[in-house]
């Protein structure tokens, strides 16, 4: 049961990467801390990483849930200090109280958010009504379904291209389609999409619909290389047209920039005093665990030398 009766340093909202280092840290300097996470459990986006994870210092990670596990096993406290299926539905940034949804509320010293990114949607008919019927939620995860298939990966990026090599290891045909007339992937995704005999590319393409019956069987295009409208035959497609923030609790009261991610400055700090933002949600360069991560940290050791300070 969530006690809302004492008197927090800090409450933090989000339970990924960067809201679970805060947590932790939050312990270790002393600080009164209270984490709340929408999900059933922590780990965010941690529990959609299926491949291996071979770039945080360290740690050889089979998945996402294996770093996880490696995360979680020094957080003594998790079932003490964080709380999961508490979505924050509003804060009040003068008075630094959170409200959970059912009208629960919470205040503290500071607030630290850690809410992550969400994947970007195209926004066409289909698009909710086919998710999880043709519609794949990760290419790695879902590969083996797309045994002698034909997927359709819409997006030009890291994510896009190497959906697509991991799925074209199965599929029967992988056509892959982006809107520009370059990819913006990094070279080696490029080379390896491309050495791929049963991977195609469409470019200046933009997919308007997604239609079939029990199950996707066809998307509509815009083919703007050819100036007309066509459309193609397919078993299965997969969605990979970046993210966007989730700055909804700060829209209209911090500073956000045109993606609407949260401004912050080297500490983590926002334009409001005392509320923080931290991990991808502040960083639309270099969204990686290891930045979330250290970006929770810095935010908390800041937070309790200014409490210090305060007294």
């Amino acid at each position: 049961m969530v006690r809302n009766d004492q008197k927090l340093d800090v409450v933090i909202i989000g339970g990924g990467p960067a809201g679970l280092t805060a947590s932790l840290w939050c312990r270790d300097l002393g600080l009164r801390s209270m984490t709340f996470e929408a999900g059933a459990r922590p780990g965010g986006q941690l529990h959609r990483i299926y491949n291996p994870i071979n770039n945080y210092p360290g740690i050889l990670a089979d998945s996402g849930d294996d770093l996880y596990e490696r995360f979680t096993s020094n957080i003594a406290h998790i079932d003490e200090d964080i709380f999961c299926d508490r979505s924050v539905v509003k804060i009040d940034t003068e008075d630094l109280t959170v409200i959970i949804h059912g009208g629960e509320k919470f205040s503290a010293r500071a607030l630290v958010l850690a809410t992550g990114v969400r994947r970007r949607k195209l926004g066409i008919p289909g698009e909710d009504e086919f998710v999880g019927r043709g519609i794949l939620g990760s290419g790695a995860k879902e590969r083996r379904t797309a045994a002698g298939r034909v997927v359709a990966v819409v997006g030009s990026g890291d994510a896009a291209l190497e959906n697509a090599v991991i799925l074209s290891e199965h599929a029967e045909r992988v056509i892959v389609i982006h809107r520009r007339k370059e990819l913006s992937a990094r070279p080696s995704f490029v080379e390896q999409a491309a050495a791929r005999s049963n991977v195609e590319f469409v470019a200046e393409a933009e997919v308007t619909a997604i239609t079939g019956g029990e199950s996707v069987n066809k998307i509509e295009l815009i083919d703007r290389a050819a100036g007309r409208e066509t459309t193609l035959d397919i078993d299965m497609l997969l969605i990979r047209i970046g993210v966007e923030p989730n700055s909804d609790l700060l829209k209209g009261k911090a500073e956000l920039d045109n993606a609407g991610y949260v401004r912050v400055d080297s500490l983590g700090r926002t334009s409001l005093p005392w509320i923080y933002a931290i991990g991808d949600l502040a960083n639309p360069v270099s969204p990686t665990i290891v930045s979330a991560a250290g970006s929770g940290a810095t935010a908390i050791k800041a937070i309790a030398r200014d409490i210090l300070a305060a007294r």
